[in-house]
C-alpha cells in the first residue's frame, strides 16, 4: 500500500520540488513521448521511491516521475499511473495526485487513451473531457481520514475547470488541431467493452471510455486543484479488434499532434 510520508520525504531530500512545479501532467498509454519534452529532467523511477506502490509493468506504461522544464513551465510529468483493474488498494491511486499536490502544483492534466462512443469521435481524434461518469466501483476517497490533506466531501459538480476547459479548446486552435469535448466514463478494465455495454454507457451520456483518469480527478479536487483531461481517442468502443497494442500504437502515429495540443496549453496558463 502506498505510504505517502515517505514518498514526499525521499522525494524532497533528492530535490523534487526545487523548481516549484505549477502543473503536473499523468501521462496515459500512448502518451509518453511527452517525456522527452521535458528539459534538463531531475528522474526517478517509480519502484526508487520509498513508499510508492510496486509498478503492474503494463506495457506503455514505464513509470517515471520527472521535474523540469516543460516548453519553459515548471513542471511534473508524471509517466505511467496506477490501475484499478491492477487490484490495488484504490488509495494506491491516489499517491501521484497527493505528490504533485505537496510539491505545490495547482493544476493537473490528466491524459489518457480512450474509445470512442459518441459517433463523431473517431481514431486519432482528441477530445477534452468536460466530465465524468465514474463506473468503476470504487472511490479513492473511501476511508478518507488516511487522505488528511483532502476534503472528505468535495463537490464534483465542476470537476474539469471549465476555464481549463475552454483553454484546452483553444489551445487545439493554436496547434491547428481540432479539439472536441465530451463525457468520459471510467471503467474498471481490464476487458474491453461490450457492445451492449457501450449501447448502455452511450444512454447514460458517455462520449468515449476509457480505464484511468477518474479516481486521480476525485483526488485532485479534493485536494484543491484544478483539473483538466485530454483524450486520444483511439479506437471506437466495443471493436472486436480492441487491443492494448492498438492503443499504444494509435499514440506513437498521434504523437507530434497531442504534443502540440499541449504544448499550447502549457504555455498558455
Amino acid at each position: 500500500m502506498a505510504n505517502f510520508a515517505a514518498a514526499i520525504g525521499d522525494l524532497r531530500d533528492t530535490g523534487f520540488g526545487g523548481d516549484k512545479p505549477r502543473v503536473a501532467i499523468i501521462l496515459g498509454s500512448g502518451w509518453g513521448a511527452i517525456e522527452r519534452e521535458v528539459h534538463d529532467p531531475l528522474t526517478v523511477r517509480y519502484e526508487d521511491i520509498p513508499g510508492f506502490p510496486a509498478p503492474a509493468g503494463t506495457a506503455g506504461h514505464e513509470c517515471r516521475l520527472s521535474e523540469g522544464s516543460l516548453w519553459g513551465v515548471p513542471a511534473l510529468v508524471f509517466r505511467g499511473r496506477y490501475h484499478a483493474y491492477e487490484d490495488r488498494d484504490p488509495r494506491d491511486l491516489a499517491i501521484p495526485v497527493q505528490v504533485a499536490h505537496a510539491l505545490g502544483v495547482e493544476t493537473l492534466v490528466l491524459t489518457n487513451a480512450a474509445g470512442g462512443i459518441r459517433e463523431d469521435l473517431e481514431p486519432g481524434d482528441l477530445m477534452a473531457v468536460s466530465d465524468h461518469l465514474n463506473l468503476m466501483g470504487i472511490n479513492p476517497l473511501v476511508g478518507f481520514e488516511r487522505l488528511p490533506q483532502a476534503k472528505p466531501f468535495p463537490a464534483m459538480g465542476a470537476a474539469y475547470d471549465p476555464e481549463l476547459l475552454e483553454k484546452l479548446i483553444n489551445a487545439g486552435e493554436l496547434a491547428s488541431q481540432t479539439v472536441k469535448s465530451g463525457v468520459y466514463a471510467g471503467v474498471l478494465g481490464p476487458s474491453f467493452e461490450t457492445k451492449a455495454e457501450v449501447e448502455m454507457l452511450r444512454r447514460m451520456g458517455a462520449d468515449a471510455v476509457g480505464m484511468s483518469t477518474v479516481p486521480e480527478a476525485i483526488v485532485a479536487r479534493a485536494l484543491g486543484l484544478k483539473v483538466c483531461g485530454l483524450s486520444l481517442i483511439t479506437n471506437r468502443a466495443g471493436g472486436a479488434d480492441d487491443s492494448h497494442e492498438g492503443t499504444l500504437k494509435a499514440g506513437s502515429d498521434n504523437a507530434p499532434r497531442f504534443a502540440a495540443v499541449l504544448k499550447a496549453l502549457i504555455t498558455g496558463l
